[in-house]
């Protein structure tokens, strides 16, 4: 559509769209689930490019907009990793009875800073609240860590498998903590100290 080929969603309407994408996808079909990923970066940076060409979108706003769509993506492809994992082993338990485990995608380089480019990788660090010592809440229980560090594992799968339709995106972890030679995930309490 020409009208809406020159002006690229904002990411609240980028969100909405995935979102209504992925529900029209079986659960339990991850290769359709990862095509859809793909196809929508495929269009939405496509309509950012047309914009820019076009000259209805400002280059310093070209980055935002690129920014955006991995971010809705990034948070998609969390989501499925996260449904996929506590299917199988349950939840991770929290520190404290009151609270919930949680996980962190911390974007560094040109995601960090709202400048991605249209060939760009992505900088990523995971971090993770959870008990120390805790397993999750599944029959088939594993330690908190080894759930975390599947679940890192899982998203970079998700991003860098090749499909029909590519890659999503390159994944760079070496500005973790540690950098290659670290873990890949780091508890909130290791990664401040």
């Amino acid at each position: 559509n020409a009208e809406s080929l020159y002006s690229p969603p904002a990411k609240e309407e980028l969100q909405d769209d995935l979102r209504q994408q992925m529900l029209r996808i079986p659960y339990e079909d991850l290769e359709e689930q990862m095509e859809a990923l793909r196809y929508f970066k495929k269009a939405h940076v496509l309509r950012v490019a047309a914009s820019e060409l076009k000259g209805t979108l400002p280059l310093m706003k070209v980055s935002d907009y690129l920014t955006w769509i991995a971010e809705v993506v990034l948070d998609s492809v969390l989501q499925m990793a996260w449904r996929s994992l506590t299917a199988r082993y349950g939840h991770p338990s929290a520190r404290d009875s009151a609270g919930q485990a949680a996980f962190l995608i911390v974007g560094y380089g040109k995601l960090g800073g709202i400048e991605l480019g249209y060939g760009s990788d992505l900088d990523l660090v995971f971090l993770y609240d959870a008990a120390p010592r805790g397993v999750t809440d599944g029959a088939k229980s594993i330690d908190n860590l080894v759930f975390f560090t599947r679940l890192g594992q899982r998203i970079i799968h998700l991003l860098t498998a090749t499909t029909p339709s590519g890659t999503l995106y390159e994944v760079d972890m070496r500005l973790r903590p540690s950098g290659n030679a670290g873990l890949l995930v780091s508890s909130l309490d290791a990664f401040a100290e």
